[in-house]
């Protein structure tokens, strides 16, 4: 006996394929990635434009506290990652940058109690150098982007590849106010800072371990 149309089969059968339609249109896929919650709030002067640019890379004051308790190293892999991902490149050592990015970064505990609401961010401000100073800016400011997330349970680095990604994403744009994006967890500007930056350590490592068990010299 076939059920009516107005069965509870039936009605069952119409949700379930609109379901189903609905998820072949978004990406059924999407749904079970982990997204990662981010503020963003980024200003720039018009016409920024950093591709194929040199930087040099300087820690705020804020941040040498911090030097103890993060690993600066971690950190500065994933922030050469980023801007690497948006075409700029970091300049040999004698030679003078383009832009100076200024990088600052931590836990933001103020007025808030509930670890949920604390946000731990990444922010980046960029300076140009048309005195082609080799140790600090002499241009005017041209962005400064800010990125968090709320209620970091883990290491602040884990954080750093979604972090530093949507920040060198933003730079040169003008978000107007604190802006809130999900951003997928596989997302591929997010997963090429991730494995970049652990290439560039692993890389490191492999140099350094060499000359640490090389005898001292006489």
């Amino acid at each position: 006996m076939k059920p009516s149309p107005s069965s509870p089969r039936s009605l069952l059968a119409i949700v379930l394929g609109g379901l189903v339609g609905l998820l072949l249109l978004s990406g059924c896929g999407n749904i079970f990635v982990q997204k990662h919650r981010v503020l963003v709030d980024a200003l720039a002067a018009p016409d920024t434009k950093v591709a194929g640019k040199s930087y040099r890379l300087s820690a705020r004051k804020s941040v040498v506290g911090n030097a103890q308790q993060v690993q600066v190293q971690v950190v500065k892999a994933c922030v050469d990652a980023a801007l690497t991902g948006i075409g700029m490149y970091e300049a040999p050592e004698k030679v003078a940058p383009d832009v100076f990015v200024e990088v600052g970064f931590g836990t933001d505990t103020a007025g808030r109690t509930d670890p949920k609401s604390r946000e731990t961010f990444v922010q980046f401000s960029g300076r140009t150098n048309p005195g082609r100073s080799l140790d600090r800016a002499t241009g005017p400011e041209i962005f400064d982007v800010k990125v968090a997330v709320l209620g970091l349970s883990g290491r602040m680095e884990s954080a750093m590849p979604v972090l530093t990604a949507v920040a060198a994403k933003h730079i040169g744009t003008d978000t107007k106010s604190e802006t809130k994006l999900e951003i997928p967890h596989n997302a591929p500007e997010v997963e090429s800072v991730r494995l970049t930056a652990i290439k560039a350590l692993e890389a490191k490592q492999a140099t350094a371990a060499p000359a640490a068990a090389a005898p001292a010299g006489k």
